[in-house]
């Protein structure tokens, strides 16, 4: 039976929730939702720095009604989008912050850029959370965007670490039912 990685599933959770367009800095804690973007088509703006990738998501979103999302690499790279989440968490903008995380099996050993990212969000986002499972990441997207788009609506956090995002999946492992694709906001 086929295998797909974390990532793609990642890329294929989006796409199903009508995300066509992802704001990043390439950073290693993110690559195979990366390379699961470009296979799945969805157009990647690599930008300069985090915050621009977290204020693109958020003006995205403001201008197309549609899930603006920002993917950002661990520790630094996730700190550098909190300004952009209180702006979208004030203005009420729907918006999908995703952070690379370190790979569980380093969790309070130090590594690289190890931090414990949820916490510094839960004040600012309708909801926070970190993806233990590569199974459950369709399930947390659709979740995500959810709560995004709940209410007046607001920016959420998921943190993902990498092992997490290497892990494999069936290819034909299917995406939450229930749902519907958000829809944009007119």
């Amino acid at each position: 039976m086929a295998k797909i990685h974390g990532g793609r599933l990642v890329a294929r959770a989006l796409k199903a929730e009508g995300v066509d367009t992802l704001f990043t800095l390439t950073g290693g804690h993110i690559v195979p939702i990366l390379d699961g973007c470009v296979e799945e088509g969805i157009r990647i703006v690599d930008v300069r720095h985090e915050e621009t990738a977290g204020h693109a998501a958020e003006a995205y979103s403001r201008l197309t009604g549609r899930l603006g999302v920002a993917a950002v690499t661990a520790g630094p790279g996730v700190t550098n989008t909190v300004t952009a989440v209180m702006n979208a968490y004030h203005s009420h903008t729907p918006m999908l912050v995703i952070g690379g995380r370190h790979p569980i099996r380093q969790e309070h050993t130090g590594g690289l850029q190890e931090m414990n990212h949820p916490p510094l969000f839960s004040s600012i986002t309708r909801w926070t959370t970190t993806v233990w499972e590569t199974v459950r990441l369709a399930d947390y997207i659709a979740i995500a965007a959810r709560h995004a788009f709940s209410g007046r609506g607001g920016p959420v956090f998921l943190d993902i670490p990498l092992d997490v995002q290497f892990g494999m999946v069936d290819e034909h492992t299917p995406l939450p039912t229930g749902y519907r694709p958000t829809e944009p906001r007119g």
